[in-house]
Order: structure tokens, then sequence, then C-alpha cells
């Protein structure tokens, strides 16, 4: 007995022809007929009356029927349980996150995914939010971390944390000897801002415009990494996430804290009608699950240089 014997005879049950079985089957109709009859000669019964017009159970078939769900059932339970396993030992992910997040926290979020999931190969996209929010959108990245609130009602939105922002400038700067600094005081200072491309620079603008000053920009840079290199190397000062200087050692720079404090939240985004597979909701949850034990809810993260 063959489980495409018993899918055969199920559908043959179900719409009492041959014919449309045969159809629904996308096989040919004495190909059918001829496992049908292998079937019967196996159990020994036979299950269905056939006439010109009419195809119908017979009371073997009737009492056969429920057997048969019952095994297909269970053989594609069987399979669905290997596919999702195997989906988790073999899978592939693509995600995404915003620089502070994708150079500082993902590796150590992928080092431990490693050890449970040694098989699944994990792609990570780095780039701002608005690039981000896309690529999941059009499904080229399954999930990303980002810090822009999403407005479109096609992603599902879990926030991860609020991050503090900070003040940096170069070792030896005079504001070394601050423990604190007023956004309005930083007018005087050469700024070194991400391009325009950053949700960020774009938050860091409004709140210079709030505190009634434009910034003089020095330089714009396309990451937060090169931020901090033109901050080491004296050019100005910058405003930058937490997470970003947690790979810098305390004393290579000044950071301060504002006297007003300035957030931004990162947000886990997924599309909510785009399938998503066992590889990647393993990640997903493993991502969520260490990024919220890793900091503060509502708070900061840890690991602060100071």
């Amino acid at each position: 007995m063959e489980l495409t014997q018993l899918r055969y005879f199920i559908t043959i049950a179900e719409t009492q022809s041959f014919t449309e079985a045969a159809r629904r089957l996308h096989v040919s109709q004495p190909a059918l007929s001829y496992q049908i009859k292998h079937l019967e000669s196996e159990l020994g019964a036979v299950l269905f009356h056939r006439t010109s017009r009419q195809v119908s159970l017979t009371v073997d078939g009737k009492a056969f029927l429920p057997l048969a769900q019952g095994v297909l059932r269970k053989a594609d339970e069987a399979a669905h349980f290997m596919a999702e396993r195997l989906g988790v030992e073999r899978g592939e992910v693509t995600m995404g996150a915003v620089p502070s997040v994708g150079n500082q926290v993902i590796p150590r979020i992928l080092s431990s995914f490693r050890r449970n999931f040694p098989g699944v190969r994990v792609h990570v996209t780095v780039a701002g939010s608005r690039e981000l929010e896309d690529l999941v959108l059009d499904g080229d990245v399954d999930f990303a971390i980002v810090s822009a609130p999403s407005t479109s009602d096609a992603l599902e939105v879990t926030h991860l944390l609020v991050e503090e922002l900070v003040v940096v400038a170069p070792p030896g700067h005079e504001l070394g000897s601050r423990h604190s600094i007023s956004f309005l005081e930083l007018q005087k200072y050469e700024w070194i801002l991400p391009d325009k491309s950053f949700t960020l620079t774009s938050q860091i603008l409004q709140a210079c415009e709030r505190a009634g000053f434009e910034p003089d920009v020095a330089f714009e840079t396309g990451s937060l990494e090169s931020v901090l290199s033109f901050v080491q190397n004296d050019l100005g000062i910058g405003i930058l996430p937490r997470l970003a200087l947690s790979a810098h050692p305390q004393g290579e720079l000044v950071v301060l804290p504002l006297q007003e404090p300035l957030t931004r939240d990162l947000n886990l985004i997924r599309a909510r009608d785009r399938y998503t597979s066992v590889a990647a909701k393993a990640l997903l949850v493993h991502t969520r699950t260490t990024m919220l034990s890793s900091f503060p809810p509502g708070g900061q993260p840890t690991g602060r240089v100071t």
C-alpha cells in the first residue's frame, strides 16, 4: 500500500468521479484506475461501485475512508515536521539593521544563534532605516532592525529599546572636562554628520532647529564609523548612538550625555503578509529575545563608553 494510492482513493471519494479526480491529480484516468485496482487487490475489498453515470463508495470503502484520511494526515504532519526541522537546520536568512546595530550588536546575536543553528546561513544587510523598510516590503530582507518609526500598515513593528544619543569629541578636546552639555552650547563647534540618507541626521538637524541654531557642518560622511574616524582625527564633533561606540575603548573619545536627552527608538520590522521561513522565524525570535534581555526595558544599552 502506497501513500499515492491512498491520496488517489480519497480524491475519488471526494469527487465521486474518476475523470474529475484524474484532472485534479494531474494523472491519466487509466493510470488512476490501475492504482485503485492494485489497492483493492491488496486490501481484498472492493472500494467503489462503478456505473457509467456514478461512482460511489461501497460499505468497505466507507469504512476504509477515515482510516486512509488518518494515515495521509499523519504522513503530511510528519513531512511538515521534518520540513520545519530541516528548515531551521539548513535554512537561509537575510536580516537587516541600521549601522550602529549591524556593526556592533548583530555579531553578538549571530554568535549565540550559530551555536544553536550552525547550518543556517545568514546574510546581513546594513543600511539606513528607509532603505531597510523598502527591502523588507519588497521581500529582499526577511526582517530588519530600524530606528525610524514606520507608518506602513504592511509592516509588523515590534519595539525593542530606547537608545541614547551622545556627543562625541576627539581625545584631548576641551569638552573632556565636562560631565554633560546643553544642545545650545554645541553651536560653536564644527560638526561631522552622517549624510542626509540617515534618519539620524534628520533627527539631529531637527534638534538643532528646536534649539534655535543651524549647525556648522564641516563634513558629511557615508557611515557612522567614518563619523567616528573624522572625530578621532580632530575634524569636528558628532552626535551618535551609544551602540556605535561600544567597540571603542574608554579614552579614545570624549563622550558626553546631553542635558536635554536625545534618544531614538529601535524597532524590529517584518512584512505582515509575506511568508517567513522557519529559519527566519528562529533568527527573528532569537534577535528579539537577545535585544530585550541584553538591554534594560525602555532604557539605554549596557556597556557604555564614558
